[in-house]
């Protein structure tokens, strides 16, 4: 039986009403410094769509790096996206998670089949060390529990 995801998680991710909040108490959990926060790219920089329409979908996001996986806050702060959605549907929680993947529309392709429909794309930048690449969230949440995003990293 062939896997249609690559068994490479990255993240767990959250959505949440206040990113600081939630950095700062996961930061004391685990016995770091709180991380900062930023803001996502304008849609000139993220070329995102949602539900296959422009949308500037921007958000304050920051991140729990762990030995084995990272954790991402994401609190939406403008325009349609999954995230305002999500939290507007269910609050503060899991809402996905991220697997990295090489080869993106071979991968949305099948996901679609089995009924996890694409809801948002797009690209993001490279940030420090980190490369930039390109970004899909299908919706999962009826089959799986949570959406599933797909990363594609730039060589």
């Amino acid at each position: 039986m062939n896997s249609l995801l690559p068994h490479n998680v990255l993240k767990i991710a959250f959505v949440v009403d206040d990113v600081e909040k939630y950095l700062t108490m996961f930061a004391e959990l685990f016995g770091i410094e709180t991380p900062p926060s930023s803001v996502t790219g304008a849609h000139e920089e993220t070329q995102s769509l949602y539900r296959g329409k422009p949308t500037e979908g921007r958000a304050r996001v920051g991140y729990i790096p762990l030995k084995n996986i990272v954790l991402e806050f994401i609190e939406p702060v403008e325009g349609p996206s999954v995230f305002q959605d999500c939290l507007a549907q269910k609050g503060n929680g899991i809402h996905h998670l991220a697997f990295i993947v090489n080869g993106m529309e071979p991968v949305i392709g099948s996901l679609e089949d089995i009924g996890l429909p694409l809801l948002q794309n797009g690209n993001f930048p490279a940030m420090g060390a980190a490369p930039g690449g390109r970004y899909a969230f299908l919706q999962g949440l009826e089959k799986l529990g949570f959406d599933v995003e797909l990363l594609e990293f730039d060589e």
